[in-house]
């Protein structure tokens, strides 16, 4: 992210909803503190950056008000604006924390500066509803998330380059358990990220064939000739749920689970599978519930973390997978 930039944010979301107003002076003071204004500079050298991204914000957003009648400078988002960055309520809190908690711990190491600055809510102190609520609520995540993949962050930028100018890339790429990297020609199409780790949706040059590959497979990468028949549109989302099931969730399916009541009462009353879920037999013990949900390996996880609560009656074939996984598992803590 360019320093000017930064500056621009910081500048924006310091900026307090009126009656409050901060000053270019106290800007300036909040830039310095940041590194992002030369200290070496005098200070009418570093007002007059201030106020060139005071100016270039004011441009932007018209809920800005800058009074300039007034030495120094004040500036405030006019009375009745909402602020454009800043959150104003527990709904906005609620969406900054989970990014923070769940969205910055899935990028790698190297990509989470950037998210973390457009993150900052500034002088949140300014608003009374945005202090309250940082105070008094709190993101606890439950599920457990394994650290992301490391990658090279150009290669991003390189697969970027190859899309724009349609041109193809020869990279090598360590396929899942093989010891060593192979060569591969490709054309891209397009990325995903699937729980912590990005994907690159290619064909291969000479065959036209797709195929997806790990980020953080790929040990080496540069941009080769130009496409043969480069793609002029490409929806990454919609070859996804038509061509990788385990990345979106496959068919919708009937599931008919048998729960014990007693530890398992929240996935029958509260936390459902699916809005579409119906009780079909009920005991003092248990209960058989039926629910329409997508075949995925997410469920195939979700089945095997409850099996101790949970048991597949319908249909057999994931009743089965699952059998296979508990006596493989039960294998490897009885073996001596």
């Amino acid at each position: 992210m360019s320093k000017s930039f930064e500056r621009f944010q910081v500048v924006l979301q310091n900026i307090p909803c009126a009656p409050e107003h901060i000053t270019s002076t106290e800007l300036r003071q909040i830039l310095l503190n940041k590194e992002l204004l030369d200290s070496n500079l005098d200070e009418r050298s570093q007002l007059k950056t201030v106020q060139r991204v005071i100016n270039k914000v004011v441009a932007d957003y018209q809920c800005v008000d800058l009074d300039t009648s007034k030495r120094p400078h004040q500036i405030s988002i006019a009375l009745g604006h909402q602020h454009p960055i800043n959150p104003a309520a527990m709904s906005s809190v609620l969406s900054l924390q989970i990014i923070e908690h769940e969205v910055l711990k899935m990028l790698p190491p190297n990509m989470r500066k950037e998210v973390s600055n457009l993150l900052s809510t500034g002088n949140s102190e300014q608003d009374k509803r945005v202090s309250l609520w940082k105070e008094r609520f709190c993101y606890a995540p439950i599920e457990f998330q394994l650290t992301p993949p490391a990658f090279e962050e150009v290669f991003i930028e390189q697969i970027e380059r190859a899309i724009l100018e349609k041109r193809s890339l020869k990279m090598k790429y360590k396929k899942r358990g093989s010891n060593s990297a192979q060569p591969y020609h490709i054309d891209p199409l397009g990325l995903t990220l699937h729980g912590n780790s990005f994907y690159l949706i290619a064909t291969k040059f000479d065959t036209g064939e797709y195929r997806t590959f790990a980020i953080h497979r790929i040990s080496e990468l540069k941009s080769s000739f130009s496409s043969i028949s480069p793609r002029r549109t490409f929806n990454t989302k919609q070859h996804i749920e038509a061509n990788i099931p385990h990345f979106s969730g496959g068919d919708w399916i009937e599931i008919q689970l048998k729960i014990d009541n007693y530890h398992g009462l929240h996935l029958i009353e509260e936390t459902k599978l699916s809005n579409q879920q119906q009780i079909v037999e009920k005991t003092d013990t248990y209960t058989v519930i039926k629910a329409q949900v997508r075949q995925s390996l997410g469920l195939e996880w979700w089945l095997m973390k409850n099996a101790n609560i949970v048991q597949v009656v319908e249909p057999q074939h994931i009743k089965l997978k699952i059998v296979n996984n508990l006596q493989s598992a039960l294998k490897l803590y009885t073996q001596s």
